[in-house]
């Protein structure tokens, strides 16, 4: 561990780490020298550094890939294996990356199988590494291009391996296929040389890896800073090291610019299309791009399914799915909506329908509740396989009136049927008075009716104001209306006067014709007299002009003068005028303390305002200008002769030390 803290580190740090490496390794004498005390903690530090190392792992999916591996690049060792492209000898171990794509992770359950005797046998001893499964990336390389990611521990470790690639089914539903070679022909055989494996930490290493820290700093802090310092800078280095990892998620990215070990031409569902590999140490990384028949189902219509009021409608399975093209993985329903709806309802949720409910099944099946209107009704389903976003079908249901109360017909205990399932509660319009049933025909109901003129627009009125007069203009302050004349028969549009029509009437005192209480008197009138808002009161007023400061009317701007301004203040080296006549905008400059011009009350001017405390480098003096210009300052600097090292001096004034402060 320490080595390899060691390795990543700088010469100095390293210099100082083999010093406290001196003295870690008396501490590791101490237990025989200091008794029980030292014996603890060194069996401490000991279990920290051996747990360390247990949580380092390399940086680093119903169908399944065997990636053939020849750790020894020697077909004449090893088994034998036979593939759809033909043998592949030299086999020592085969990784296994099963794809199941209903599961919520899809890829996972890695195995191993070795070389025994000729065959090839599960490996008991494989344990995988976490997570189990992970993503698969859908389309990640492209259109029906996928990517799965997995890996291969290697029983040996190995500078070259020979691979092979062979792809099948669990259910036999495909033909296998295989790649064999770089180019996937009669091409050159897939040849991987191991690179520089880049440790990566799991959350308990990086725990581990801050007790570590934790430990070196108070153990050494005491004895020599810079040590500890040292070593802890180095522990860091590790773990930010360790974040350099291929990550399973389906996703290409982390496999920065590493090219292909293999390629192929063919295209088509579980065909390989490319292989990525990486070798550190003993762990094989891999990524392979392949079409995994992941497609769209094809929602149809369906229906019209037909029901009559008050009888439930039960669809079973596969019900709304019976005549969609299911796609690949069989698409399920996984949200419906009452066809209009602004939201949709996951499957197995219920909506109200038809005056009751429905709940639509993932499966296809579906239920309507016992409806009580009848008409023709239409719900959307969308229906796909969580690998893709799936389409929406259309389903009708049909509602049949029944023998029931709103027919028409008094039949069972029925007291009286007007033909609907509406409880009135008043007459058509004009008439005075009537018999009516409510809406469970257990009742006969005596009403009374609307007329013109009673403020109820009903039955053929076209409107109904409150009375019977017809009108000819609008009350006082609404300049448009409604209004509807003697009989109910005609709704009238009307205008009437009101404040801010430029007519003075009624009440009003005065009418300028708007209906705002003005200010001020337009841009350019000194003087004006205006109407308020409400029309009761004249106002006299003042109006803005060029140089008051205020930007109003037509002017483009206004700084407070009627004076066309050349130059900014002292201090603004930029800065905005307006012209005498406010109709443009000047864009000025100025003088200002750093502009390397001495002027206004300046004393000095050094082209910055910066307040310098020493001479540039090589001047053993000079004379500068404080940041306000206020003060010239005599300075000293730092040159080569002064005894002292500064600057990029190698040496100052010592023996052997040119007149150029580097050695001779």
């Amino acid at each position: 561990m320490f080595a390899l803290l060691l390795a990543t580190c700088p010469a100095p740090a390293r210099a100082i780490s083999f010093q406290s490496l001196n003295k870690l390794a008396k501490f590791f004498q101490s237990p025989w020298r200091h008794g029980g005390r030292g014996l603890f903690h060194t069996l401490w530090l000991l279990a920290l550094t051996l747990s360390m190392l247990a949580h380092v792992a390399p940086a680093h999916a119903a169908m399944e890939i065997r990636t053939l591996i020849d750790s020894d690049n020697n077909p004449a060792t090893g088994c034998t294996v036979a593939t759809p492209s033909g043998a592949f000898g030299g086999v020592e171990q085969v990784a296994i990356t099963r794809i199941d794509l209903l599961a919520a992770e899809p890829v996972g359950d890695v195995a191993r199988e070795v070389c025994q005797s000729g065959v090839m046998v599960a490996d008991p001893s494989f344990v995988p590494t976490a997570p189990l499964r992970w993503p698969v990336g859908i389309g990640a390389a492209g259109i029906h291009t996928d990517v799965v990611e997995s890996y291969a521990q290697l029983v040996n470790a190995s500078k070259t391996v020979r691979l092979g690639f062979v792809t099948s089914t669990t259910d036999g539903s495909a033909a296998p296929t295989a790649l064999l070679s770089t180019t996937g022909g009669a091409g050159a055989p897939i040849l991987l040389a191991a690179a520089m494996a880049v440790p990566a930490l799991g959350g308990g290493g990086l725990l581990l890896v801050a007790g570590a820290l934790v430990f070196v700093t108070y153990r050494f802090a005491r004895v020599r800073r810079y040590a500890a310092t040292a070593v802890a800078l180095c522990l860091l280095l590790v773990v930010s090291l360790a974040w350099a990892a291929i990550v399973r998620d389906g996703s290409p990215s982390d496999w920065g610019s590493t090219p292909p070990v293999a390629t192929a031409a063919t295209t088509g569902p579980h065909q390989l299309a490319a292989v990525y590999a990486r070798l550190e140490g003993r762990i094989l990384h891999l990524r392979y791009d392949l079409d995994l028949d992941v497609r769209d189902g094809a929602p149809l219509d369906d229906g019209p399914y037909a029901t009559t009021v008050g009888t439930p409608l039960s669809v079973p399975a596969p019900g709304l799915l019976a005549n969609d093209a299911p796609g690949s993985p069989p698409a399920q329903v996984r949200e419906f909506r009452v066809q209009g709806a602004a939201s949709n309802t996951p499957a197995g949720g219920v909506v109200t329908f038809a005056g009751n409910s429905l709940t639509v099944a993932p499966d296809g099946g579906f239920t309507v509740g016992a409806p009580t209107i009848p008409g023709t009704y239409r719900f959307e389903y969308r229906a796909h396989n969580r690998l893709t976003p799936g389409g929406w079908g259309v389903a009708t249901v049909e509602v049949a009136a029944g023998n029931v109360c709103g027919d028409g017909i008094r039949s069972g205990a029925e007291v009286c049927d007007d033909g609907n399932n509406v409880t009135e509660t008043s007459c058509p319009d004009g008439v005075a008075s009537c018999s009516a049933c409510n809406a469970t025909c257990t009742a006969t109901l005596s009403l009374t009716g609307a007329i013109c003129g009673d403020g109820i627009r009903s039955g053929g009125e076209v409107c109904d104001d409150g009375n019977n007069v017809t009108e000819t203009s609008c009350p006082y302050g609404s300049p448009t209306c409604m209004a509807c004349n003697a009989n109910c028969t005609a709704s009238l549009s009307l205008t009437g006067s009101f404040c801010g029509d430029g007519i003075r009437s009624g009440a009003e005192v005065c009418d300028d014709g708007n209906n705002v209480t003005e200010t001020s008197c337009p841009d350019g009138v000194a003087s004006c007299s205006a109407c308020n808002a409400t029309c009761t009161a004249t106002l006299s007023l003042t109006g803005a002009i060029c140089g008051d400061g205020i930007r109003s009317g037509g002017e483009v701007c206004d700084d407070g003068n009627n004076v066309t301004e050349t130059s900014c203040p002292y201090g603004s080296p930029t800065c905005m005028a307006c012209n005498a006549t406010c109709t443009a905008s000047l864009s000025l400059t100025g003088s200002f303390c750093g502009d390397g011009i001495r002027s206004g009350a300046e004393v000095c001017d050094d082209g910055n305002n910066l307040t310098e405390t020493s001479c540039p480098y090589g001047s053993p003096s000079c004379m500068t200008c404080n940041a306000s210009c206020t003060a010239t300052l005599p300075l000293t600097g730092e040159y080569c002769g002064d005894g002292v090292v500064n600057g990029g001096e190698i040496c100052d004034g010592t023996p052997g030390c040119s007149a150029m402060c580097t050695p001779l």
